[in-house]
């Protein structure tokens, strides 16, 4: 089932967990790559980080996304485009598709995820950050060129993209500690949407923020459980996945 356009959601991919201390540090036996007990620590202590920011970035992703809903900046806009998406499940498929990081396949099921190497999986991550880096730097451009535009919102903007600066530099660390050529292949999809966001068009501009805030919200969150998701698998291995698939 598709995720609601305006509550949290995990963009069918994985079940967040909402608890608190996920994983006991103690025993790092189970790690899937082969690397010294240093090596272990070292990528915890990465890992540590990572975690904290990807949380970090999915709140403020959800955060600036139900402002968006609330303010009354863009909620008349926001609210008709919901009711609008919500006539018809076709619409809502549509709308998810566009997405620009739809062909960043994340395994969906148990089955596909064991499939799935632990390097493959960091890639996502590196591959989803990477294509929402530029994106976000013309967000915060053309929202501050916006009349009307809260300060509320274009602090989250700019807090998202320079978070995502830092997420993005700790994978980049963790990738070469594990395989530095993953960081090689920058082959992950490119926005082409700035268009919209300079519309002239009131209702095109106000469509094409609120896809990007959508777009944005569902990979914050993936990635946030990505995250975590690999963390778990570094150091306990195949019981991970029965938590998070």
């Amino acid at each position: 089932m598709l995720p609601s356009l305006i509550q949290p959601c995990s963009s069918g991919t994985f079940l967040i967990l909402l608890v608190s201390n996920f994983f006991l540090w103690e025993n790092v036996s189970s790690a899937p790559i082969n690397a010294s007990e240093a090596a272990i620590s070292d990528l915890k202590d990465l890992f540590d980080n990572a975690t904290v920011i990807s949380g970090k970035l999915a709140n403020l992703g959800f955060a600036m996304r139900r402002e968006f809903f609330f303010n009354s900046f863009s909620s008349n806009m926001f609210n008709k485009f919901i009711l609008d998406l919500h006539k018809s499940k076709e619409k809502i498929i549509k709308a998810f598709n566009s997405c620009h990081t739809v062909p960043i396949n994340i395994p969906e099921t148990i089955e596909d995820a064991l499939k799935t190497s632990f390097e493959d999986f960091l890639k996502m991550v590196f591959h989803t950050l990477m294509a929402w880096k530029d994106p976000l730097k013309h967000l915060a451009t053309e929202l501050s060129a916006l009349p009307g535009c809260p300060d509320s919102i274009l602090l989250k903007a700019k807090s998202i993209e320079a978070k995502n600066k830092d997420l993005l530099e700790y994978i980049i660390r963790i990738i070469s500690k594990v395989n530095p050529a993953i960081k090689e292949n920058k082959d992950y999809p490119i926005w082409t949407d700035l268009d919209s966001l300079q519309a002239s068009d009131k209702e095109t501009q106000f469509f094409g923020i609120y896809m990007f805030s959508f777009c944005l919200y569902m990979d914050l969150e993936t990635v946030d459980s990505l995250i975590n998701f690999i963390q778990c698998l570094l150091l306990y291995g195949d019981v991970c996945y029965n938590s998070y698939f």
